[in-house]
């Protein structure tokens, strides 16, 4: 017997950052399809702070901000949107540039730092 395969939507970015900015989840925006994304782990968390404590100490007096979730960043030349607590960091020097004007979508970031999991490794 032969099962028919379930067609997956497709969304606009436009679309997507209207839902993402209302829902209670979080998701990844890669070539018009959404993912899911999971929660942090508390050992993650950790890490995440320590590496922001240091960045914070090596950025000083510089025109750096560090930013640590909640902030989506577009991948230009792919189109993807990432979830807004993936990457975990994201550093940007000099003016940051924004989709648009809910300035929570990030376009330039200098630096990018995402804490691995073994169950994200291989997609992160």
């Amino acid at each position: 017997m032969a099962y028919a395969q379930q067609v997956q939507p497709r969304y606009t970015p436009q679309a997507y950052l209207q839902m993402e900015r209302c829902a209670t989840t979080r998701s990844e925006y890669v070539n018009g399809e959404i993912f899911a994304m999971s929660g942090a782990s508390r050992n993650h968390n950790r890490l995440t702070a320590m590496i922001v404590r240091g960045l914070g100490i090596q950025m000083k007096g510089r025109v750096c901000n560090a930013y640590v979730s909640d902030l989506r960043v577009k991948v230009n030349e792919t189109g993807m949107y990432t979830d807004p607590d993936c990457p975990d960091i994201v550093v940007v020097c000099g003016e940051g540039q924004f989709e648009d004007e809910e300035l929570d979508t990030l376009l330039n970031p200098t630096v990018i730092i995402e804490v691995l999991s073994p169950s994200t490794e291989g997609y992160d």
